[in-house]
């Protein structure tokens, strides 16, 4: 994300600008057979000695041998399928890295047209300083300096933004992070997050408020 003035984008705001020229595009278990009927050794029979024939009908002991094989417990499989995907994630996903793309920074005016930013060369930074505690940073693309640094919380290959933090405000104005969310997808990070920024009030009490929203695309290289 390449850094524009916030001194720029108010004057824009306040001086109702024509909408932008940036076109908005953007970019279960196996049973293990114990065996019951067909496996079991035959009693050993001594030479010469009379075979007893059963006495049960060959019907009834059939039925009997079925049922028998029915009511056996099932035999545990030696792995669970996962709860869910995050949970499968849990064990895989790994979140740190340099990750290159594009991004777009959108300030959304009362009564004006949106302003947008685009880049191409967007590059953002994730560092994991702890299991499910991540620092992720946008960087500068042109000067490689961090715009800003947002805490997450990641659970398996899905992160949350916490919300409350600072990011694309400047001196004379604040920018405070609503919501953002983060999707691992093997080597490729998105992300999203909105916010408000406030300016200071003018020498007439007045101030500027906006919304905006950001969305980043990349891969880790």
């Amino acid at each position: 994300m390449r850094r524009r003035s916030l001194g720029a984008v108010l004057l824009l705001a306040a001086c109702q600008a024509l909408p932008s020229g940036v076109p908005l595009a953007n970019t279960g278990g196996v049973l293990d057979d114990d065996g019951t009927a067909r496996d079991r050794q035959a009693r050993s029979v001594a030479p010469g000695a009379d075979v007893v024939l059963p006495l049960a009908a060959p019907s009834l002991v059939a039925h009997s041998s079925a049922t028998a094989r029915a009511d056996a417990p099932p035999v545990a499989s030696g792995s669970a399928t996962p709860a869910s995907a995050a949970d499968a994630g849990a064990a895989v996903a790994g979140w740190a890295g340099d990750y290159f793309g594009s991004d777009k920074l959108v300030r959304h005016f009362d009564g004006d047209a949106d302003d947008v930013e685009l880049d191409d060369k967007a590059h953002t930074r994730v560092e994991e300083p702890s299991s499910g505690a991540l620092l992720i940073s946008i960087v500068n693309s042109a000067t490689g300096d961090t715009i800003c640094a947002l805490k997450a919380t990641a659970r398996g290959a899905e992160a949350t933004v916490n919300e409350g933090q600072a990011c694309f405000g400047e001196q004379g104005a604040t920018a405070t992070l609503a919501a953002g969310r983060a999707v691992l997808q093997t080597e490729r990070l998105i992300m999203d997050f909105s916010g408000k920024v406030v300016s200071e009030p003018d020498d007439d009490g007045d101030s500027i408020e906006f919304e905006l929203e950001y969305h980043f695309d990349g891969k880790r290289r």
